[in-house]
């Protein structure tokens, strides 16, 4: 089963039925893209997410063929397709263009490139954002860079520190008990634990739902961010590659 390990121990996650592909894309192609007010690195008015109808995701070192290249499978564990959050665009100087990508791998902060295929490359943009502010242990919430609800949050301990960064919503969990482990519901992220690595998932991090009132600004968890499970309904909704910006 996948794990957020970097949350509350060992429990395992509920999984899903897999998410079904997108039947009707509502993007265009990506190369018709431009980032606009999306573009990195506030996302004030949401952002962009790379999906491909494909099995893999094919991410080079640099924007060009050239380049050493990898590739990434295209669901996560719980065969939800991955929405990877576009930082930047690039052209090719023989004709299509380049996007850049947060990379949902060890260490944090990995980075991409992806080719734009008309055929296979497809963008969604993404209007809500949530933003983590661990000095005020606040999250805020926001579409179309309005902000619509603010929520007292439970964070890292301090000998496991919350990640900091850009990360994006990397799979989206139902619970089975709103008092178990994770709540209500949990949001896996793009971004793992800075030193939890060889628990179940890697110490990817996660925002989950809790039952416990008093987890509300304080420092109780492995990593991840906890949210009163009232507060947390909000969130259940949004899209995978939504961006998180989590600051000290």
């Amino acid at each position: 089963m996948l794990a957020f390990p970097a949350c509350a121990g060992d429990a395992d996650v509920a999984q899903p039925d897999p998410t079904p592909p997108p039947a009707s894309p509502s993007a265009s192609p990506a190369e018709e893209f431009e980032l606009g007010e999306l573009a990195p690195p506030d996302f004030a008015g949401g952002g962009l997410g790379l999906w491909t109808k494909d099995k893999f995701f094919t991410i080079y070192e640099k924007p060009t063929k050239s380049s050493r290249s990898t590739r990434l499978k295209a669901w996560n564990p719980l065969g939800q397709r991955l929405r990877l959050l576009v930082l930047d665009t690039a052209e090719m100087t023989e004709g299509g263009g380049w996007f850049k990508v947060l990379v949902p791998e060890r260490p944090n902060g990995s980075k991409g490139w992806i080719r734009s295929d008309p055929k296979d490359m497809k963008v969604d943009q993404l209007p809500a954002r949530i933003e983590v502010d661990l000095s005020e242990r606040r999250l805020e919430y926001f579409e179309a860079g309005k902000l619509v609800r603010t929520a007292r949050v439970g964070i890292g301990q301090d000998q496991y520190p919350t990640p900091t960064g850009t990360f994006y919503i990397w799979a989206s969990v139902p619970q089975p008990s709103p008092t178990g482990p994770y709540g209500r519901f949990a949001l896996g992220l793009s971004g793992f634990s800075p030193v939890l690595s060889d628990w179940p998932g890697g110490g990817r991090s996660a925002i989950h739902g809790t039952a416990v009132e008093s987890d509300r600004g304080q420092k109780v968890s492995h990593g991840c961010v906890r949210v009163f499970n009232k507060d947390m309904r909000k969130l259940e909704k949004l899209p995978l590659g939504t961006p998180v910006l989590i600051e000290a």
